[in-house]
Formats: C-alpha cells, sequence, structure tokens
C-alpha cells in the first residue's frame, strides 16, 4: 500500500459510509491546510464521494479480499476459454461466474447492513453489474481490488467493457503521477548535487596529490642534503682524529728531543 499521506488518508475515506464521507474529507483538508501543506489539503478536497455501490463494492474489497481474489481467478478462467473458443468450458465457468457473483453481492449486502448503510434495489443492481463486468475486464478487477471505486460500472454480456460501459473513475491516479513527477525531479536534482560534490571532491583529491608529491619532493631533498651533510661531517671527523694522531706524533718527538737535549746538556758540565 502507498504510504504517502493523500494515499492513507483516501484509505480510511473510501472505508467510510457515503453519508460521512464529505464531512470526513473536509476535516482532513483543513487539518492538512492546518499544517500548511496547501498541496495535501488540494488533493484531499479532489477526492470524490463513492456512491453507495461503489462503496459497498469498497467494503467487498477490504473485508473480503479472499473471496474476491477468487472471483477475479475465475474471470481470468472466462477469457482464457473465450479467446480459445472453448464453448463447452466456457459455458460451465459460466454457470459458476453467476453462482460467485451471486455470492459476493450476497456478502456485499451484508457488509452494507453491518455497517449502517443498507443497500436498495438499484445499488445491488449496480453492484452485480460491476462485478460481472469485473470478471470480464481485469483493469476494471484491478481497480475494485484496490477499495476506492466512486461509481459503479455496467456492463452487458462477457467480454470487454464496451465504449458504453461507464468507467470507473481512479481519482488518485493524476496525483499519484504528479506526485511520481516531483520524486523524479527531486532524484533528478539529488543526481546532480552529487555528481557537483563528486567532481569538486576529485578536484579536491587532486590538488591534494599535487601538494603531496611536492611536499614529497621536498622531503627528499632534504633527505639528500642530509646525507651530505653526515657525509661531510664524517669526512671532518676523519680529519680531525687524524689531526690528532699527527699531533700525538708531533708531541712525542717533541718529548724525546727536549730528553736529549737535556741529556747533552748534562754532559757538558
Amino acid at each position: 500500500m502507498d504510504s504517502a499521506p493523500v494515499d492513507r488518508v483516501a484509505d480510511e475515506l473510501y472505508a467510510l459510509p457515503p453519508a460521512r464521507f464529505v464531512a470526513a474529507r473536509d476535516a482532513h483538508a483543513r487539518a492538512a491546510l492546518d499544517r500548511g501543506d496547501k498541496a495535501l489539503a488540494k488533493e484531499i478536497s479532489a477526492l470524490r464521494k463513492p456512491t453507495v455501490a461503489a462503496w459497498a463494492l469498497n467494503q467487498l474489497a477490504r473485508y473480503r479480499a479472499a473471496e474476491l481474489a477468487e472471483a477475479v481467478a475465475l474471470g481470468d478462467q472466462l477469457r482464457a476459454a473465450q479467446e480459445g473458443l472453448r464453448g463447452r468450458e466456457l459455458r460451465e465457468l459460466g454457470a459458476r461466474r453467476r453462482v460467485v457473483v451471486g455470492a459476493l453481492v450476497r456478502l456485499a449486502e451484508a457488509l452494507a447492513v453491518d455497517r449502517g448503510t443498507p443497500l436498495g434495489s438499484d445499488a445491488v443492481q449496480q453492484v452485480r453489474a460491476t462485478l460481472t463486468a469485473a470478471l470480464a475486464d481485469a483493469v476494471l478487477a484491478a481497480r475494485i481490488r484496490a477499495g476506492r471505486l466512486v461509481r459503479p460500472v455496467e456492463q452487458s454480456g462477457f467480454g470487454p467493457l464496451s465504449e458504453r460501459a461507464t468507467p470507473v473513475r481512479d481519482d488518485l491516479a493524476p496525483r499519484r503521477e504528479r506526485r511520481r513527477e516531483r520524486k523524479l525531479a527531486q532524484a533528478r536534482d539529488e543526481i546532480t548535487a552529487a555528481r557537483t560534490e563528486v567532481e569538486a571532491a576529485d578536484s579536491a583529491v587532486t590538488e591534494a596529490e599535487a601538494a603531496l608529491a611536492e611536499r614529497e619532493d621536498h622531503a627528499e631533498s632534504l633527505r639528500a642534503e642530509l646525507r651530505r651533510a653526515q657525509q661531510a661531517a664524517q669526512e671532518a671527523s676523519t680529519r680531525v682524529a687524524r689531526a690528532k694522531r699527527r699531533a700525538a706524533t708531533a708531541r712525542e718527538k717533541l718529548t724525546g728531543a727536549e730528553a736529549r737535549m737535556t741529556e747533552l746538556r748534562g754532559d757538558s758540565v
């Protein structure tokens, strides 16, 4: 089930007896206006009050969905037999159709009584005609099962709905389409915004990578300079060590020379 606000309101309204429909619809529209949602209020106000027969069919869709689904399946069989020109099978299914439609009509009458809106003879006939038509037309059957009929449909004979048949109006279809278009437009805007963000992020990544490469080059230059400085320091250290050894050797020589000089001086006395 669609979770949009107008659909939730429609589900509630088309479950109500027709006598309560307008007041409840207007109350929902006013509540939407009070919340500042003018678009929703307009959509709710456009919902049309169902006839008594359409309302009874809506109740059947809500509370006897299993029985209605079985009838729709029978309609599928009838159309297949008709397309295949299987006369005997078509006659047998036609007899079953009358039984099934009769049972559904009685269920619709009972539901209407339970909800305080008994069906008159005209409404009962309209319910019967619409159910008969639904077994011949899959689109109509789907609309009945949605539980939002506004008026019944009449059709004579089995087969696709004729051009003279009164169409079932789905008041929410245009609004669903507009809502779908709004959502598509929103999705397109989100895609455009996301693409812009991706492009900006890609540009930022490119700039960051360039800055990183520049800093890595600078770091490598500094490391090379450090290696050269370390090598120069090592060479200077080596020279200092050599100079110290030469100085020690010179001191030893000086000490020896001074000792000999002192010895020579002693001998001359």
